[in-house]
This record gives structure tokens, sequence and C-alpha cells, in this order.
């Protein structure tokens, strides 16, 4: 008998249909991972793996539940899967993916995930986010100039914020001012937000506690080889948005001399930001009160570059060949090492579970092993610095300097280059892709000197560009070999086209909860459900309100 409703699972038996399709698979993850719908998929749990009356908890650094390997979610043929779940990010975990069939080994395959990205240089580009993407073998990349936002220098930073896409931007060209610009996609423009304060660069974006957060900079372009601004008001202040072209101040950086906020994060339920040029971190509630981090250090006087949270810790990137600290709050800052030829530390990335630090003087990513060791993640051409970089379904993006590339990991300490985004030009020095964010299916990144903002598509991706709230949430995703489309709570949120489904189809590859190409999940996951159909967007809200009843 089992044999028999496996091999329906499986794909082997052909039997009648309805028209809304049959459920082959449910797994309600309260007491184990067995399949309650009789149809004998029962899951393998791994790692630290607890289950409670409320759900499966995953821990974020390596708990999952491996299906059986099966043709349902292979791509070879339509499927629908649903399942509640809860973000448990709030001590420095990253939310990850919730469901894959993805080969880590070929970067292919496809995810349902949850994506916040910080350290993308000075910020957190992707605030959880939720999305359904299929990573092909041979995608068609197609880039798009979407122009330069105010005529600036240099976009800054760029992040996805209440369904929208906000770009920050050093002006030494126009007026001077570092504004925020917000991309109508429709039109094709940029649509100016203001400028906080009257210095020359915002430099940092982040959201925090579902506000737009933005801090200023008088930013020092000697240090891209571009004539100085004759703008000298310092910045050095946080502000937040109100909408429109309104901000009101939130927070100013109490160090000597403060004229910079270098970076911003969220990490344990505080927005933390760094000075620039001055040295010093500091945590801040949604009210405003501030704690002094310090600075990383023997002296405590390290000048930093970048932040990001990893594994329930804060880590930061450092100059004066300082290498990477990290810390919890309450406790000191703790040496994590540094590698030769590294001065400085411009960006870090969470990909396959691990740590990666982008680094200067030479163009290479570097992966954390623990302690104070770092191996070789791979040299991009013969590029000097790594910045900007992005998880984008399911692969591995990363921008450089001197010649405004963007480049994307093969495997193997392998890169290939995918887009100059900077023209060659023997006057500028220095061509940068300083920031990227995932919006709207696509990967978007800005540059220095041109100061513009382009995109890259390739492989079906359908987001959520509005962070998750707290609380439980229940997704929907259908997949009909034309088209794959993810709902949220009962209702649509976004599609994509399949275009050539031969190259979806996987062999061998297992279904995995609590696991995508990011990182493994942290927080709960309950009541997943798999379908042999594409489901309808009626079948989808009625689901979700009987869900909902039995609550």
């Amino acid at each position: 008998m089992e044999n028999q409703q496996t091999n329906r699972m499986f794909g082997n038996k052909q039997e009648e249909r309805s028209a809304k399709g049959q459920r082959i698979g449910y797994w309600p993850l309260r007491t184990d991972c067995q399949d309650a719908s009789g149809e004998g998929g029962h899951g393998e749990a791994s790692g630290r793996l607890v289950f409670d009356e409320e759900g499966a908890v995953f821990d974020g650094l390596g708990s999952a539940v491996t299906l059986p390997v099966s043709a349902a979610t292979d791509g070879s043929r339509s499927f629908s899967l649903s399942l509640q779940f809860q973000v448990k990010d709030g001590k420095g975990f990253l939310p990850g993916g919730l469901a894959s069939v993805y080969s880590e080994e070929r970067m292919e395959g496809w995810h349902l995930s949850v994506l916040t990205q910080a350290g993308v240089t000075s910020t957190q580009s992707n605030w959880r986010n939720l999305q359904f993407g299929w990573s092909a073998a041979h995608g068609e990349d197609v880039w798009r100039d979407w122009g330069s936002p105010g005529d600036g220098r240099m976009v800054s930073a760029l992040c996805v914020h209440a369904g929208h896409l906000y770009a920050g931007t050093f002006d030494n060209a126009k007026d001077h001012l570092g504004r925020v610009f917000r991309l109508d996609e429709a039109a094709g423009t940029w649509i100016d937000c203001g400028h906080p304060d009257e210095s020359n660069a915002v430099y940092a974006l982040a959201e925090f506690k579902g506000m737009l957060y933005a801090g200023t900079m008088r930013y020092r372009a000697s240090g891209s080889s571009l004539p100085a601004s004759p703008n000298e008001e310092p910045g050095g202040r946080i502000f937040r948005y109100k909408g429109g072209r309104e901000w009101e101040l939130f927070a100013e950086l109490p160090v000597p001399d403060n004229d910079s906020i270098g970076a911003m994060t969220v990490y344990d339920d505080r927005l933390i930001a760094m000075s620039f040029y001055p040295h010093g971190v500091f945590a801040y509630d949604e009210d405003g009160r501030c704690e002094v981090l310090g600075a990383p250090g023997p002296e405590g006087t390290t000048r930093t570059f970048n932040m990001a949270p990893y594994r329930g810790d804060l880590y930061i990137g450092c100059n004066e060949s300082a290498g990477v600290y990290r810390r919890k709050l309450g406790e000191p800052w703790e040496y994590c090492g540094n590698v030769p030829q590294c001065s400085q530390v411009y960006c870090f990335s969470v990909f396959h579970n691990d740590l990666l630090m982008g680094i200067w003087n030479e163009g290479r990513m570097l992966r954390y092993e623990g302690g104070i060791e770092w191996s070789d993640f791979g040299l991009m051409g013969d590029e000097l610095e790594v910045m900007g970089v992005s998880v984008f379904n399911g692969k591995l993006y990363a921008g450089t300097l001197p010649s405004g590339h963007v480049y994307r990991y093969k495997g193997n300490r392998e890169w290939e280059l995918m887009g100059v985004l900077e023209d060659p030009d023997p006057d500028v020095r220095y061509r940068r892709v300083w920031s990227m964010a995932v919006y709207n299916g696509k990967l978007f990144a800005g540059t220095l000197p041109s100061g513009k903002v382009w995109s890259l598509s390739n492989d079906p991706l359908a987001t959520c560009d509005t962070a998750l709230t707290d609380g439980w949430h229940h997704t929907t995703i259908t997949y009909d070999k034309e088209r794959l489309a993810l709902y949220l709570d009962g209702q649509f949120i976004s599609s994509a086209e399949c275009k050539d489904t031969t190259s979806l189809a996987l062999d061998n590859v297992s279904l995995v909860l609590g696991k995508g190409p990011q990182c493994h999940f942290s927080g709960l996951i309950r009541e997943v459900e798999l379908w042999d159909s594409a489901l309808s967007a009626a079948e989808i809200t009625e689901g979700y309100v009987e869900k909902q009843r039995h609550l």
C-alpha cells in the first residue's frame, strides 16, 4: 500500500485528477516530519530541529527537513506548495529559505525564500522580502540602463522599501546635495524624494520597524579619484522618511567631528549605525535612544566600513588592515581575522550558509571558516576591489573597481564577467559598482562616476517587495510550466514567465524545507501542503480562509 502511495507522489502511476488537482503531500510539522496525506512522502529531519504545538522550530544554522526525491516538484509538471511560517530574525539571524529544490553544486533549481541583505557596502538593501524563483542553467542575461537619479555622480545606496526601490546619491555635479530618489518603473524615471540635510551624500539606507531611514555624509570624493565637492556641509545624521520630500531628524551620531554615516543595518531589534571618517558604532531603538558600542580594535579607535548580522552576531569590516570583528550587544568586540592583501573590508554577503567578505586591494572574496580563519572564494579578473554584492535568484553577484564590472560566481572559486556598467575612460581612474538590491524580479546595481542604475533580468523570479511583518504568514507558490506565481496571506503578489521550461527540469534533487540558496531558515514552519497542479487564485484564497478558520 505504501509503495503505491509513494508511486503516486513520484508521478509513476497515472491517475484521473479532478480539475482542482489533488493534494499529494501534507506535513503538519507539529510532532514530527511525517507525511499525513497518506501518500508516504515522509521527511527526514537534520540539525537541531525542534517540534512543538506551534510548529517546527528551525534554528537558522543547520536544521532542515529533507523530503523524498519527487517528479512532482522537479519542473517537469505543474505543482503548488503552501505553508505557514513565522520569521525569527531578531537576534541576528537571517530569515533564509523556506523550501527549495535546489542544487548548491550547480546553483540551479527553485527556491521559496525570505531575502534579507546587509553589508551591501553601506546599505541594508533588502529586508524580509519573500521570493519565489527558479535558477536555470542557461538563462538569458539582459541589462537595462535606468539612467542617473538626479544626475548625481554615485549611487551610494539602493534599498527596497514598501513596494518601491529607493536610491541614495552623492552629487558634486548639479546642486551638490545628496538626495533620495524612488524608481517609477512604469515611466522609467526617478522621483525626487528630497534631500534630508544639506550634505553632499545620502550614503546609507535601511528599513527599520516598517520605516525607511537614511544616513547622510560629507563624502570625500578624492577617495574615488574624483574632484572634491564644493559642498563642505557635514552629514553624520540619521533621518526617517515621512513621505513625499519630507524627512525628520532621528539621530545625530555622538562623535567628535561627526560628518558621516558610513553604514546602517538592523541587529537585535536595533538600528545600528556607524561613523565613516571618525570612528564609532551606535545602536538605536525606535524612539532614538542610543547605546554606544564603541569601535573595534585594541585601542578602540579603528575606522570601519560596513556591517552585517550573521548567525547571531554583528560583524563589522574594517580599514587599516584591521580585518573583521564581531560582537553581541552587551559584549565586547571579538577579532575574527584578516587575510593577506586586505587593507579594507568593503562588503559582506551570506551565500550557501557561509559568510563572505569582499576586499581591497585585490578583487577577491573570502569565506569565513570560524575563529580567525578565512579561505579563498575567488578572484574577479584583474579587479582591485569588491563592493556591491547580492544573492539574486540562487546565484551570487558582485560589483568591482576599477573597471565598473559585475561578476557572477561559477563555483570552485571561479567568477565570470556578466556586465561592464561603466564605460572605459582614460581620464577616470576608478569606476565602481557600489550598490545592489533585488527588486521586482531583477537585480539592480548603482555605479560611480556616471551615477547610473542598471538592472539585470534573467531567470524567472517573483518577489514581494514589501517587508514581512512579525507574526504568522501563509504563503502559496504555483508553477504551471508557463509561469510561476507567489501568494501571501491568500493574496496574489507577483508572477514571472518561464520561457524555457526544459532548462528548469531537475534530476534527483530533493525538496528541502528550511533551506535556500542564501542560508537555512530561522523561525517556525507548519502546515506544509503539496498539490499536483497549479491552484487558481480563487482556490488559494479559499484555502487561506479555511486555514484561518481552524487556527
